[in-house]
């Protein structure tokens, strides 16, 4: 009895010796697959921030997410100071490639409160994503008018473009209401904004203004696009009365 015993420790001792390789190929196979569908993904850049001292808008954190198309730079930031922010410009420098991420925040709403913490995002294809990005905020204008930052990319500029744009093109619809009615307004708003755009400007104005001002042509034509339901000028005219931004409402 106690040979057969002996025995047949010994078979399964053998049977365990063959199945530990097996069970290491096994798992080593299984480690390459899980690692395998990353090594097509985009290189992920290092984000860092430029010193933000006095910064009313503070960069507090970041983080990344990649997909099949490239990579995007999520961006979280708050508002720091005791005012409402109504415009910004967050800009991500690398690669030798500025991105802009500016905004007129138009609406009582949409402002940014003391305290309130907002997310953006800058998104890079697979070709385009640098190696390492600096981010900042280049710009700030508050509810009261008062304006912060060093203002490289001219957003003061096409901030003042954007609103003087959205301001001719009012008064455009507006005699074109009062010469052909509503209908002469529904298409007038349908055209599309052309490249060659006259503005009548008694100096010399600065290409972000320029695109700021074609900008806010066609934002004022997208608001009577989605908003206009009725073909009754009075409601026509409530429309084009609408303040554009915050600049045109009363404190």
């Amino acid at each position: 009895m106690l040979k057969d015993g002996n025995q047949k420790l010994a078979l399964r001792c053998f049977a365990l010796m063959l199945l530990v390789p097996g069970l290491f190929l096994l798992t080593k196979d299984s480690t390459r697959a899980s690692l395998s569908p990353t090594q097509g993904r985009p290189q992920l850049p290092v984000a860092s921030i430029a010193p933000q001292d006095d910064a009313p808008l503070r960069i507090i954190n970041t983080f990344l997410e990649s997909g099949p198309e490239g990579v995007t730079l999520k961006v979280m930031a708050q508002n720091q100071s005791g005012k409402r922010i109504r415009a910004y410009a967050l800009v991500a420098d690398g690669g030798g490639v500025s991105m802009v991420d500016f905004a007129n925040l138009t609406t009582a709403a949409r402002l940014l409160r003391p305290t309130q913490i907002e997310t953006f995002g800058f998104s890079y294809g697979e070709d385009i994503t640098p190696r390492s990005v600096t981010l900042s905020v280049d710009f700030v204008e508050f509810e009261d008018g008062s304006v912060w930052g060093r203002d490289a990319h001219n957003s003061r500029d096409r901030l003042a473009g954007q609103r003087e744009g959205a301001k001719a093109e009012r008064q455009r619809l507006k005699a074109i209401l009062k010469s052909g009615g509503p209908s002469a307004v529904f298409s007038a708003v349908r055209e599309e904004v052309p490249d060659g755009l006259e503005v009548n400007a008694s100096r010399k104005r600065t290409g972000e203004w320029i695109e700021g001002y074609r900008n806010g042509v066609a934002s004022m034509r997208n608001r009577l696009r989605r908003n206009l339901q009725s073909s009754d000028p009075a409601d026509v005219e409530r429309e084009l009365a609408r303040p554009f931004d915050q600049t045109e409402t009363k404190p």
